[in-house]
């Protein structure tokens, strides 16, 4: 593919992670437009804004959920952008595609754990102190104590993690965004715990475990093995339905009822708008009626 193509300069700016999803999606919206696979860089670098509207509509009418399609469109947008930028197409194309509204969508679907669910989830994964056992509980402590995504935790490097700060570097996360996280002191014992088990060898944080309890630092996890745990270990506590992302609505909600203030945790949830926060808040009606009996203006009582 040309070095100058736009397709190719917007996947490339991207994760590797990213990367797969934004490629698959695209190429998704080439199937559904009837789109010869072998014309779709070109057929994206030069959508307009009737065009826009039209590949909208039909991952509309095909079923497709709304966040699915904004970013699909956010895609769409970031390759004739790479178009407008290496002078293939005219400004004000692009700026035309920033008039199509996105698709309006309600909540997340999915359901943060309660704090006992995360407890009996701990106490289930404390039974196990080999080493293998060692990395499942800080991985999980990890997810619920810093929020981080399946595929974060995956690229995990042992020198993103400072033991003096009690941070994690979140280094090329979701949209190739990099990101310093704070630790809980329970998460650091956790992670502490296993690097004792696996050695300060260089090498990936959470790598693979063989038989025997070795550790190979040069092999890492990956996002599917993340999913595989949860899916298990959630799976003996009755909780079939959890998934990974449901950590992270977890992390996000029981910082908002710790009294977190929303900015603090879009940033701490490495989120670029707060809108994006605000959707995964699932705070029950208990804390708009708590905070309705806090407000006061004084000791003055009612004011008449």
């Amino acid at each position: 593919m040309d070095a100058q193509c736009p397709y190719a300069l917007y996947l490339a700016r991207l994760s590797q992670n990213s990367r797969r999803s934004i490629q698959a999606q695209l190429e998704g919206i080439a199937d559904v437009m009837g789109w010869p696979l072998v014309d779709l860089p070109a057929k994206l670098a030069c959508v307009d804004y009737a065009q826009a509207l039209s590949i909208q509509n039909t991952l509309l009418n095909e079923g497709h959920a709304p966040r699915t399609i904004n970013r699909a469109m956010m895609a769409v947008r970031g390759v004739v952008k790479a178009a407008v930028i290496t002078n293939q197409v005219d400004q004000q194309h692009y700026l035309n595609l920033q008039s199509v509204p996105k698709v309006k969508h309600g909540q997340h679907a999915g359901t943060p754990l309660t704090v006992h669910q995360v407890r009996k989830l701990f106490r289930l994964l404390a039974q196990n102190r080999t080493p293998l056992g060692l990395r499942n509980y800080a991985i999980f402590a990890v997810m619920l104590g810093s929020g981080l995504r399946r595929s974060e935790v995956a690229d995990l490097n042992i020198g993103h993690y400072d033991k003096e700060k009690r941070t994690l570097f979140v280094a090329q996360g979701k949209g190739n965004k990099s990101r310093t996280v704070y630790l809980p002191d329970w998460v650091q014992v956790t992670i502490e715990d296993w690097i004792e088990a696996r050695t300060d060898e260089p090498g990936y944080l959470f790598c693979t475990v063989k038989r025997g309890g070795h550790a190979h630092t040069g092999n890492p996890i990956n996002g599917e093995l993340v999913y595989s745990l949860v899916k298990r270990y959630f799976k003996d506590l009755g909780l079939p339905t959890v998934t990974p992302h449901d950590l992270r609505r977890t992390y996000i909600t029981r910082l908002l009822d710790q009294g977190a203030d929303l900015n603090t945790v879009r940033q701490m949830a490495g989120h670029s708008d707060i809108s994006t926060t605000v959707i995964y808040d699932k705070r029950d009606d208990k804390t708009m009626r708590k905070a309705a009996d806090e407000l006061n203006y004084g000791d003055s009582g009612l004011l008449i």
